[in-house]
């Protein structure tokens, strides 16, 4: 045990600085997508069960999701229209939307594995780590944008297949907010997440 400690440590030491950001952002990517694939295939039941997929992605996404930048970025300009009590309510409900969205996901990991392809330095405390979904006919690319800026990485942006989860939002946040209002939103994202 001791001496692969000390090999993770020298491997760690002789990376670049961008090297050694790519590969602890890696390593989350990596080690979240096994210890969420372990769970559902531990437990069955899990991917029938929306009440465990969602504890399930409770516990593993909350803490790893920086749900307030993603929230403003998927706001964008709307973002300072909306007071602090507004802002506070669309990052709850829009977090509890994409907790139960991306719970539902993992019950595909019972078939699926994801490999972490690579990864892509794009500035301070900024990486984006490639991953793709095997176990079908076509591999699915989901990247995942990670940012450290609070100390430690945190995830605020996912593609899927070249596609941006906060863009694709961000178009529909502009339309209901230009119509609707901030008020319009979160009574959207409520009335979604009562489903």
């Amino acid at each position: 045990m001791l001496r692969f400690v000390v090999s993770v440590c020298l491997l760690f030491a002789c990376l670049t600085p961008a090297q050694a950001q790519n590969a602890s952002a890696e390593e989350l990517v990596r080690r979240m997508a096994a210890d969420v694939t372990a769970q559902v295939r531990k437990n069955p039941e899990i991917a029938n069960s929306q009440t465990q997929l969602t504890a399930l992605g409770e516990q593993w996404l909350m803490p790893r999701f920086d749900f307030n930048r993603i929230t403003q970025v998927a706001m964008g300009r709307n973002w300072p229209k909306a007071s602090g009590g507004e802002q506070y309510q669309v990052v709850a409900e829009f977090s509890k939307m994409l907790v139960r969205t991306y719970s539902n996901a993992l019950a595909n990991l019972k078939d699926l594995d994801v490999q972490v392809r690579d990864s892509r330095n794009n500035g301070a405390a900024d990486v984006t780590v490639r991953t793709q979904m095997i176990g079908r006919a076509k591999p699915v690319a989901i990247d995942y944008s990670l940012s450290s800026a609070s100390g430690s990485w945190r995830v605020y942006d996912v593609s899927v297949e070249g596609v941006s989860l906060v863009t694709a939002y961000r178009d529909e946040f502009n339309g209901i907010v230009s119509s609707s209002g901030v008020p319009g939103l979160i009574a959207v994202l409520k009335q979604k997440n009562g489903k």
